[in-house]
């Protein structure tokens, strides 16, 4: 699975303006999240259809990055991710960015994104 990556500078309006440009294109937005440092906005999307809305958003002038997650289901209880850290940790893999996609009927999906992919995929298998 592919995430990407906005960076833009932060303004009232940001969100609204990505969302409608995705939205009107029909391109489904299934997780996201946004951060301001300094005065740049990140901003994490998974969405239905990456390239489409790659295309999109660099259309409208946006900073676009593409890079590969991988969706991990784990039981919903203190500790899971915990487990899942652990093992990348110890084959040294390093984890960049994780993201909870959802919680449903006692499961949790997460969206990790690290710096050894298959290695990691390989390593997860269990929980993919």
């Amino acid at each position: 699975m592919r995430e990407l990556l906005v960076i833009a500078k932060d303004r009232v309006g940001l969100l609204a303006e990505l969302s409608y440009l995705l939205g009107e294109e029909n391109v489904d937005i299934e997780s996201i999240s946004a951060d301001t440092v300094g005065k740049e906005a990140i901003i994490h999307l998974v969405v239905s259809d990456d390239k489409k809305a790659e295309e999109l958003l660099r259309g409208a002038g946006f900073k676009v990055m593409r890079s590969d997650i991988i969706v991990i289901n784990l039981d919903d209880k203190p500790g899971e991710l915990s487990k899942v850290a652990k093992i990348l940790a110890d084959d040294q893999i390093n984890i960049k960015n994780v993201q909870l996609l959802t919680k449903e009927n006692s499961k949790a999906l997460y969206a990790i994104k690290v710096d050894k992919t298959k290695k990691a995929v390989g390593l997860l298998k269990v929980y993919l």
